[in-house]
């Protein structure tokens, strides 16, 4: 694990490393309360990303240094089937022995410490990190929402049925022409750097969630 200690009194839990990249650059050009940010394959052995290595990271966690001082932590997840995506994370807790919050409204327990699973875009709207983060995609590269759109149709992608699949090939699409050195960058990697800007109004109700987080949590 890359993860060994707790080193602020904010602990995000997230997917993957894009997701870590977003939140830092909100976070950071917001100005809002500082986080310790991992994304889950950095916090368990095997290195198991996604939801999925929500579990495994919280398994390994109240022995590490740092954990006495560590006052609230935040899970962040993808919302992409309303209803179970929830109830998955909530898993990671209770299967670890901690008690999940009941609704993404409300705060639960892990090892004496208050807990939130904050759902992206929204608790009540099905999607994942890149369709929230599309708003900022086509303000940098205006024209990739048009050449994006007629390549999907062309290909036949916008006729998949995994929606997630489609959420990402929309974001990569409409990056990979602008970049002739590196095609591969992830957003993640833009929004670390400031290509791309973490201060576009999609990201607003995210950036009003972690400027109160201490309030909900009672920190």
């Amino acid at each position: 694990m890359s993860f060994s200690a707790f080193t602020k009194p904010r602990f995000m839990l997230c997917e993957g490393d894009d997701d870590k990249g977003v939140f830092e650059a909100i976070i950071r050009e917001r100005r809002l309360p500082d986080f310790q940010i991992c994304h889950a394959a950095e916090c368990n052995p095997a290195h198991t990303g996604g939801r999925s290595g929500f579990a495994p990271s919280l398994r390994g966690m109240q022995p590490l240094s740092g954990f006495k001082e560590l006052r609230a932590l935040l899970l962040v997840t993808d919302n992409d089937v309303v209803g179970p995506a929830f109830s998955e994370a909530q898993r990671a807790l209770s299967d670890n022995g901690h008690t999940p919050p009941a609704s993404p409204d409300e705060i639960g327990e892990l090892a004496g410490k208050p807990v939130i699973i904050l759902m992206v875009p929204r608790p009540d709207v099905p999607g994942d990190l890149e369709l929230l983060a599309l708003p900022a995609i086509h303000e940098q590269w205006p024209a990739s929402q048009r050449c994006v759109d007629s390549f999907l149709e062309c290909t036949g992608a916008n006729a998949w049925n995994k929606p997630g699949s489609l959420h990402k090939a929309h974001a990569r699409s409409a990056i990979v022409g602008y970049h002739e050195a590196d095609p591969f960058k992830g957003i993640g990697h833009l929004f670390r750097s400031g290509t791309l800007s973490a201060t576009n109004s999609c990201f607003n109700e995210i950036a009003d969630f972690l400027s109160t987080f201490d309030t909900k949590v009672g920190i």
